[in-house]
């Protein structure tokens, strides 16, 4: 089911039909991405046996770079698999209303009706939003203790910090986000709001974000990021404010845990930090909807 069918044909249908409308992309993916990687990985090792041992030598000391790299050009595969489901219904998203959930009593999008000085402000505020809400929740997360309560998380973070900073910053910070967002929200989040509603849509794509991840850590953070991430999404009305809050987020981590920077503060100021990063977060929230309502007055 890759055409985007609108809410009044949706209501028509049955549950398993509607499931099998926001799920098939996910699937498609997944084995496209699944299928990607074992082609990838086979010609490494051909690589290997063809060029000998420098190019081993070479690859294997750099071992977390090559398997973060293999795993994102495996993601980028499998958006190419649901490209035309990711386009319809980026396109047929942007061309609707913003929910009145979340915009109040506003019906077009705030965003596209805003001034382009507000634009910009939006952007730049909601990228400071990312960045207090991804650093704030993992600062408490790692006080809480909650980081180190897992040993598959533990792993995934060895392999993600084993890559080398620029590497990084392209797969986290570019690369997932894009991938990520195009079937978390351009696909799953649009197609579960219309078939049920926004709140229903935000809570159960960011469910399914947080369980896509694989470990206890990474589906409670992935979760409350997919909250946020598609409030953002529906305050803008754009699918840009997804992918930027994403990679911001991705970025803001990565770096600061590659630096060790989450892990030298005490732990009263630590949580201190971590609540007003996060009231801070939810200041800008309340400032980007009277912007966007603002915006679209004048």
């Amino acid at each position: 089911m890759m055409h985007r069918f609108e809410k009044e044909e949706i209501s028509t249908w049955t549950s398993l039909k509607k499931t099998a409308y926001i799920l098939l992309p996910l699937l498609l993916y997944l084995v496209a991405h699944d299928l990607a990687e074992i082609f990838l990985w086979v010609g490494l090792e051909f690589l290997m046996s063809t060029f000998g041992e420098g190019l081993s030598a070479f690859l294997t000391a750099h071992a977390y770079t090559v398997q973060g790299s293999v795993n994102g050009l495996a993601m980028l595969i499998g958006v190419i698999v649901i490209k035309g489901a990711v386009k319809a219904e980026v396109s047929g998203a942007e061309k609707g209303l913003v929910s009145a959930e979340a915009q109040g009593t506003v019906k077009d999008s705030g965003l596209a009706d805003a001034s382009k000085q507000a634009k910009v402000t939006g952007y730049a505020f909601l990228a400071a939003l990312a960045f207090l809400v991804a650093v704030g929740v993992n600062i408490l997360f790692y006080q809480l203790g909650i980081t180190g309560s897992s040993e598959s998380f533990g792993n995934v973070q060895k392999a993600q910090l084993g890559v080398q900073l620029a590497a990084g910053i392209l797969l986290f910070g570019m690369i997932s986000p894009v991938a990520e967002e195009a079937v978390f929200r351009g696909i799953i989040y649009n197609r579960l709001k219309r078939s049920f509603s926004v709140s229903i849509g935000m809570v159960i794509s960011a469910l399914l974000f947080g369980c896509y991840h694989g470990n206890v850590v990474q589906a409670l953070y992935g979760a409350f990021l997919g909250l946020v991430i598609a409030y953002s999404y529906e305050l803008f009305g754009s699918f840009m404010a997804p992918v930027l809050f994403h990679s911001v987020a991705n970025i803001s981590v990565f770096v600061m845990s590659y630096y060790e920077g989450l892990n030298h503060l005490q732990r009263p100021a630590a949580i201190g930090l971590a609540v007003g990063m996060l009231a801070a977060a939810a200041g800008i929230l309340v400032y980007l909807k009277r912007l966007f309502k603002e915006g679209e007055k004048e």
